[in-house]
């Protein structure tokens, strides 16, 4: 990087395609739905869903999708598309690469070379590859979280595909993690980083009944931070399980009610 601001920057077009990736992913376009990636990816589960951490479950689960997109094209041998795509993303980050090289054939399609040319660029595609996780690969997962953190009803079916595995957990197996058969117990601290990121994304209002929590318009209605999906249900302590709600929907919501909103006011209508 060229300096702290570039950090803030964050390539749009990557991001958005990936997300919408992600989201077909976890409808099981191809079998990698959360169970599957348990399996494939040996993911600390447990030692997740027990206390928010900073790195989610989500990133956990973009990351394998976004890595597996790419090992997929080297593997079908397409590594024009992986060298192209990726020199466009170093460049806009600003990252220099000259230390592995410049492509001579950068821009040309997988069809456009010869046989010697194409082991010649299967080679430069992994190694860029390599080069472009180590530097910015994890800037590129956290710009997709940013915009899938926003998307209430994908974090409500990713938790529910989450709940179900809890569901198959033995306290007699886990008893460090588990209150019961199937239930995680409840975090003890809430840190102040995902209190913050919580009411940043919903915009400091009740995701159940819509009050107003800013404090701006009144000072009566205290922040509670709810599980979407309740522990008792199979939910988890990680960070995209939780929602801002007030205080009286947390106390009228239930141990097993997964009443949830994706609240937003529209910027103008458009009359017809």
């Amino acid at each position: 990087m060229t300096n702290g601001n570039q950090k803030k920057l964050w390539h749009g077009n990557e991001a958005v395609k990936f997300a919408s990736q992600v989201i077909e992913e976890l409808e099981g376009i191809n079998q990698l739905q959360v169970a599957e990636w348990i399996e494939y990816d040996n993911v600390p589960l447990l030692e997740k869903c027990a206390k928010p951490h900073k790195k989610t479950l989500l990133h956990d689960y973009i990351d394998f999708i976004y890595y597996a997109h790419y090992d997929y094209l080297l593997d079908k041998h397409f590594p024009m598309i992986v060298i192209n795509s990726l020199i466009e993303l170093l460049e806009f980050y600003q990252v220099d690469y000259t230390a592995i090289g410049k492509f001579e054939h950068r821009g040309c399609e997988d069809d456009d070379l010869e046989s010697d040319e194409h082991d010649e660029a299967e080679e430069y595609a992994r190694e860029l590859f390599r080069f472009f996780l180590e530097k910015i690969g994890d800037l590129i997962i956290d710009d997709i979280f940013t915009i899938l953190f926003a998307n209430k009803i994908f974090l409500f079916e990713f938790n529910r595909q989450l709940m179900e595995l809890v569901h198959e957990l033995s306290k007699a197996e886990h008893f460090e993690y588990l209150k019961k058969d199937g239930v995680i117990k409840r975090c003890l601290y809430i840190p102040q980083w995902l209190k913050r990121g919580v009411f940043m994304r919903d915009k400091g209002r009740c995701q159940i009944c819509g009050t107003d929590l800013t404090k701006l318009l009144h000072l009566d209605n205290k922040e509670n931070y709810d599980h979407i999906i309740p522990l008792e249900n199979g939910g988890t302590n990680d960070p995209v399980n939780f929602q801002l709600t007030c205080e009286s929907c947390n106390k009228s919501k239930g141990d097993r009610s997964m009443t949830f909103n994706s609240l937003a006011t529209r910027f103008w209508e458009v009359e017809s």
